[in-house]
């Protein structure tokens, strides 16, 4: 994150407190709803030092020039805080697409376990089937040519 509470330390070789000067600030929260993304997303790049946040009281808030900054927001995009009735359905948007995707990875994951299996139970025939031949004396040459 940007800067650390007053009266803490900055942690060892982390860069003085930086101050965003401009009044176009957004909570996290509303970040998010606005960038179509998750309060945790914004959370984990602020950890990452990728995103520059600040606090006001307990809350944390990120300027619009800083979202510009890192791509979440088209700049010159008109950005205010989500309000009015659908701001509460935006959450739910957000929800929905994580879950289609969630589903989408499952659908693919399901399909490479069916093609495992099935490498699976033809390699296990193809061993059966060498340890048939080598039990009823078959020579070792005429193993090596079914490999």
């Amino acid at each position: 994150m940007c800067g650390s509470p007053a009266g803490q330390g900055l942690r060892h070789g982390a860069e003085k407190p930086q101050v965003m000067t401009t009044s176009r600030m957004l909570t996290l929260s509303e970040a998010a709803e606005v960038c179509g993304t998750t309060k945790k997303a914004l959370e984990r790049r602020a950890e990452r030092g990728t995103l520059h946040v600040a606090r006001r009281g307990a809350v944390r808030v990120v300027a619009v020039d800083e979202l510009v900054r890192v791509g979440l927001v088209a700049p010159g995009a008109d950005v205010a805080a989500p309000t009015g009735p659908g701001a509460a359905d935006r959450p739910l948007a957000v929800l929905a697409r994580r879950v289609a995707e969630a589903d989408a990875d499952l659908a693919e994951m399901r399909a490479a376990l069916l093609s495992t299996e099935a490498a699976l139970r033809r390699a296990r025939e193809e061993a059966r089937q060498l340890r048939s031949r080598l039990a009823h004396g078959a020579a070792p040459e005429a193993l090596a040519e079914t490999a």
